[in-house]
């Protein structure tokens, strides 16, 4: 993917805050708050709706009205693209030093940006991710945290070969990042910041984790891709197995967790209520395995496991419909034998 070229040069210190948006009435509003309530206040704000109408353009040009000392800029794709075409777009409207992420339906704590900034140039690495608290749509419950463990930082990046622990919109990163990695691809509709952030160690890019927790992240929102966990650990796989052999990773340590990412997968489909995953579908369990034992051969149980479900599927199938004769031949008496 070619790199991109800014028309002008990066405001020093300025953080450009990107939200891709898609029938997100119901929450964009309260994302909106949280950025006014940062601690942290050279910014500026481009957000991208993605073809869906409603209340969307108005909450937004109402904060820009009550902010009228930021750039406050509101687009619209004239047709639904995705997160990453909208994300594309804006990234080439930034003139921040710095590029935060932060999606429709959630929100930041009050020190997000702070934070974030002050690792980034205390480290002078390339991104800085914190972990993330989970919430329930509507409940606004607390379901747990998501990001890495002390092993995962111990061990970075091979920990991202077998579950994406790093949430877009607890990141914040170097305009710099994307001139030389390019834009995101918009050929993925799953995983695409998970690809991001392996391109961004391809070149060479250093992350830095910040401590606690900075951004709450909802769960189980209608339109979330998130939804499709099966999917979702597919994606995860699938990309993890195209960058093995990264610059500075053990190539045997990223076979073994992207084969393990396989397995988790099958296990997805396997465990996961077609009710509430519609992306489940057992039908996948022994090609997952498949590609988990051919990444790590020496686990033949994988491959035994494998075929026992292709068997399963196949002994599930509906039995074909007896053969008809031709019409031309159904007349023709049969003759007994004298």
């Amino acid at each position: 993917m070619s790199n991109v070229e800014f028309p002008k040069a990066a405001s020093e210190g300025l953080v450009s805050i990107v939200i891709p948006t898609y029938r997100a009435d119901e929450y964009i509003g309260q994302a909106l708050a949280s950025i006014s309530r940062q601690e942290y206040q050279h910014w500026e704000l481009i957000v991208v709706e993605d073809a869906s109408q409603g209340k969307t353009e108005g909450i937004v040009r109402e904060f820009a009205r009550n902010h009228s000392q930021h750039r406050v800029l509101y687009l619209r794709n004239e047709k639904n693209s995705g997160p990453s075409h909208s994300r594309n777009v804006a990234f080439q409207q930034a003139q921040g030093e710095f590029v935060a992420l932060l999606d429709a339906d959630d929100r930041w704590l009050s020190e997000h940006l702070a934070a974030s900034v002050a690792a980034l140039q205390g480290t002078q690495a390339d991104l800085a991710y914190s972990s993330v608290v989970v919430i329930e749509d509507q409940t606004e419950l607390l379901l747990g945290m998501w990001g890495p463990t002390q092993e995962e930082l111990d061990d970075f990046p091979h920990g991202l070969f077998t579950r994406n622990f790093i949430t877009p919109s607890a990141t914040v990163f170097r305009r710099s990042v994307i001139a030389d990695v390019g834009l995101w691809s918009i050929s993925l509709r799953l995983c695409e910041d998970l690809d991001y952030w392996l391109r961004c160690l391809r070149e060479k890019k250093r992350f830095a984790h910040v401590g606690g927790c900075h951004c709450l992240y909802r769960q189980n929102r209608p339109e979330a891709a998130t939804k499709n966990k099966c999917a979702v650990q597919e994606g995860v796989a699938s990309v993890a197995e195209r960058y093995i052999g990264l610059p500075g990773t053990r190539l045997r340590t990223c076979r073994n967790r992207a084969g393990k990412a396989f397995v988790q997968a099958a296990r997805f489909h396997y465990k996961a209520d077609g009710k509430m995953d519609p992306s489940r579908d057992l039908r996948k369990i022994a090609p997952l395995l498949l590609k988990a034992w051919k990444l790590r051969p020496k686990r033949v149980d994988y491959l035994l496991r494998s075929g026992w479900w292709s068997l399963l599927n196949f002994l599930s199938k509906p039995a074909p419909p007896p053969a008809q004769l031709p019409v031309s031949l159904q007349s023709v008496p049969i003759r007994k034998a004298a």
